[in-house]
This record gives structure tokens, C-alpha cells and sequence, in this order.
């Protein structure tokens, strides 16, 4: 398929177009292949989602390109990072998965170092953006602008500014946006929040976030934290992008970036994209958060490789009254009520409930998450956020986390990182108007952008007839 503004009439209009091409090729006195017509458990060319993936680190080239490779209505065509190292590794799983999968008919993938030449390519429905938190808004505009449909890795946002501005775009050019969470498609994750919405606790009144601590080694070595030469295979300057220009210093790039200021927000915005994402959807505040917050922090001097605290302890306070607080000690939540609690502690860990009847508790219809207008996502945790993006594009619906929802769960943590870069200080925050009553922390809501990596340029790099 071929993506366009209005998704839902170009989607009807291809399938029309397949099945009459389809009907008529079955009639005719010739023998087409099976897979030609999407028979053998295949899909149609005719019919596949054609992406392009920008961003071939270890979890693009590792866990995003499994999730397209499990799903045959995806083809990847194009890849794209700026360290050749990446992108060669990338190109070539692509090319030994389709060879084997759609074997003469297949033609090999192409390689970009620059997102700019994939994204304006005419025959790229969707882009899937597994770049550095820095580079996620610029490219997701870009890709919107040129009506391509866009599935980016969380956390989703730099700055709560630039989120504002992507969801808008979003809004307005109506592609189909997935924020890569995997957390909505996990069961028991889903049980958690339905029992809890449901009222099985009581009335909700305070939430638990615990976080990771923060700023882990990932096995590097010494050398990694001194200044170096910048690899021939390494456009750095390209991969620094918006950020400030600083000498290259492997432990500040690759694997380890988020925990630079200058790249991301460290574990709070890494990790609590999955479980403050939890605690907004329990709360039923997907599109709002919090009215109040105060944090204290730890952080290193700005001049650090890694400058973002390791550990933290926030508050929150909704307008419905629920409290939330975010720690750092493991990954896991809780939310307690009037009549009890229910969370879990560690990774896909077992739920833990004040009551275990309320674990055998079956949610009826009427109090399921997922309603009407929202495709039930492929559960299991198996890469469902990626099968729901699919599933959207071809329906027409929203996915389950659509630019909204990624964008105020990150801001709940860019509002904990600036109470905690302001020394502690509360601060009173309006959900709807996104700003604060203190002019300091306003000043914080976006950062300086290096130019040419700005968002008034991004309309200028869009080219696609």
C-alpha cells in the first residue's frame, strides 16, 4: 500500500484494487502463483505495509526488526543510521529474512545514512524511528509531514515543548502514530489497570512508580570514558543533531546516551515510560497529569559524561486527588485504594493484590480497556505494540498509545526532572494550558536546538511528490 493524508480512503481503495485484481486473475485462463495472491499463509505484495527502519542500534536492528520480520503484512524495504557499523548489520538481516521469505521476487534493501532520503521515498508507507531521545520528535515530524505513518520508541519526547508540537502534527496531517511501548499488550499489565479502573480496589487515591537506578555501566570500559577520535564509520556530527557540539566520548553516544542531559533524561524518562504509562492509564489521565510535583535528586555537574541522577523521589498530585509517587529502587508499582492494592514488583513480574480473590476477579465486558474504537491489541507481550500499529494503519483507528498518551507520560517526567533542577522546588502545573506558574521551570519546557536540527526546518526537508 502507498500511504496518503487521508489514510482511510486509500486503504479501502488498495483493497478494493487487490481483490478485483485478485478476483480477475483467478478467472483468467493462466496459472499466478499462490503467494501472488496472498494465499499459502502470505501476503500480497499489493497488501504489505512497506517500511523503511531509521535507527539500527541493538534494539532496532534486534528487537524491532524481529517484530516486522513475525509479521507478514510488514516488508522492509530501506534502513538508515548514521554508523555504517549499525546500518551494514541491519541490511544485512533484512536481506538474509526476505531472501528467505519471498526468495526471486525479493530485490535487496537499500542503506541510508541519512533519515531524510528514506523518509522522502515515494514507496515507504511507514517509518519505524528507533534513533537516540533526541532525535525521535524531529524525525516523527518529518515523517507525518510526508504522510507517512510513524511507530517511535519511547520515551517518546526531549522536552514536554516538542511533544506538544508533534502531537499536533500528528493531529493534523492524520497519519496513524504508535508510541512503542510494549507494556499495553501485556495481560497481566492489562489485568492490573482494568481491576483497578473498575473500582475493585476501592477508590483509587495513591500510586507507587519504583524505577531502576539509574546511570548503569552496560560493560564499558575505561578508554570509553576519555575523549577519542570519532570512528570513520561514525557520522557523529549528524548523530549529535539538535544537542550542543561536544568532543566525542564513546560513553556518551551509543547504549549509554540517556544518561547525558543533553540526549535524554536519564532512567526516569527511560524507564518510566513504561510504568508512569501504567500509572496514567489507571488513573485515567491519559490525556492530563498531575497539577503539583516536587522531587529531589542526585545529579552530577552538568560537565559530567553522565549528568543525569541516578536516583530520585518524586511526588505528584492529581486534580482528582490521586497521589503518585516515583523512586528509584526496581522496576514495579502499586496502587492503593479505599478497599485494598494491587501491583507487582520486578519486570513481568506476577501480580501481588491486599486480597488474591481480587486476581480472580473476570473483567466484564463493559469494564475491558480497550473500547470500541481502539483495535484490541495482539497480547502477550510479544512485540504487540508493533502488530496493533499494523493493525491501525490498515483500519483506520487509533493505536493503543497513540503521540498523545506517549507525550504526557514523558512529561510526567520531565516535570519531575525540573522541580529536581530547581532544587526541589514544588511546582503548581496546569495539564491543559502545559505550563507551569513559575517562569524559571516555563523557561525549562524546551532546550535550544542546533541548527540546522531545528523544528522550524523540518517542513524543508520534505520532498515526496
Amino acid at each position: 500500500m502507498q500511504a496518503t493524508g487521508n489514510k482511510h480512503a486509500k486503504t479501502k481503495s488498495t483493497r478494493r484494487r487487490f481483490l478485483k485484481s485478485t478476483a480477475a486473475a483467478v478467472a483468467a485462463p493462466m496459472i499466478v502463483p499462490a503467494s501472488a495472491l496472498g494465499l499459502e499463509g502470505k501476503v500480497a505484495p499489493s497488501n504489505r505495509l512497506v517500511m523503511g527502519l531509521v535507527g539500527c542500534g541493538i534494539h532496532g536492528a534486534g528487537w524491532n526488526l524481529d517484530r516486522m520480520f513475525s509479521d507478514p503484512r510488514q516488508q522492509v524495504i530501506a534502513v538508515c543510521d548514521v554508523d555504517q557499523h549499525h546500518a551494514a548489520k541491519a541490511e544485512a538481516r533484512v536481506n538474509k529474512h526476505y531472501s528467505k521469505t519471498l526468495g526471486g521476487s525479493y530485490k535487496a534493501c537499500d542503506v541510508y545514512g541519512d533519515f531524510r532520503d528514506l523518509i522522502n521515498r515515494k514507496d515507504i508507507d511507514a517509518i519505524s524511528n528507533v534513533t537516540p531521545d533526541h532525535w525521535h520528535v524531529l524525525i516523527a515530524m518529518m515523517a507525518a509531514k510526508a504522510g507517512k505513518h510513524v511507530i517511535c520508541e519511547k520515551p517518546l519526547t526531549l522536552t514536554i515543548a516538542e511533544g506538544r508540537v508533534l502531537c499536533d502534527e500528528v493531529k493534523k496531517t492524520g497519519v496513524t502514530f504508535q508510541t512503542a511501548s510494549e507494556n499495553r499488550s501485556i495481560d497481566s499489565y492489562i489485568q492490573c489497570v482494568e481491576l483497578v479502573r473498575a473500582g475493585y480496589i476501592g477508590q483509587l487515591k495513591h500510586i507507587d512508580v519504583t524505577l531502576p537506578v539509574g546511570n548503569s555501566n552496560r560493560n564499558r570500559a575505561k578508554e570509553d570514558f576519555k575523549e577519542q577520535p570519532v570512528p570513520d564509520h561514525l557520522n557523529y556530527k549528524m548523530w549529535q543533531g539538535q544537542a550542543p557540539a561536544m568532543p566525542y566520548i564513546p560513553a556518551r553516544s551509543h547504549n549509554t546516551f540517556r544518561w547525558n542531559l543533553a540526549y535524554s533524561s536519564g532512567v526516569l524518562t527511560d524507564w518510566g515510560a513504561h510504568l508512569i504509562d501504567l500509572a496514567q492509564w489507571a488513573n485515567n489521565t491519559e490525556h492530563s497529569g498531575p497539577v503539583t510535583v516536587q522531587g529531589k535528586g542526585n545529579f552530577p555537574p552538568r560537565d559530567e559524561i553522565w549528568n543525569t541522577t541516578p536516583t530520585f523521589d518524586i511526588d505528584y498530585t492529581y486534580a482528582n486527588g490521586v497521589t503518585l509517587n516515583v523512586s528509584s529502587k526496581e522496576p514495579g508499582i502499586r496502587f492503593t485504594g479505599t478497599e485494598g492494592w494491587i501491583g507487582f514488583t520486578g519486570w513481568r513480574k506476577p501480580l501481588e493484590a491486599s486480597d488474591l480473590k481480587i486476581l480472580d476477579v473476570t473483567i466484564r465486558p463493559d469494564q475491558q480497556l480497550y473500547r470500541p474504537n481502539v483495535i484490541v491489541p495482539h497480547r502477550g507481550g510479544d512485540g504487540g505494540e508493533h502488530k496493533n500499529f499494523v493493525d491501525c494503519v490498515f483500519s483506520g483507528k487509533p493505536c493503543y498509545a497513540p503521540a498523545e498518551t506517549g507525550h504526557r507520560t514523558t512529561s510526567i517526567s520531565h516535570l519531575g526532572n525540573t522541580s529536581m533542577l530547581l532544587g526541589g522546588r514544588k511546582l503548581q502545573w496546569n495539564p491543559e494550558t502545559e505550563r507551569y506558574t513559575d517562569d524559571q521551570a516555563n523557561a525549562m519546557l524546551s532546550r535550544k536546538q542546533r541548527e540546522p536540527w531545528t523544528l522550524e526546518h523540518v517542513q524543508s526537508w520534505v520532498n515526496v511528490g
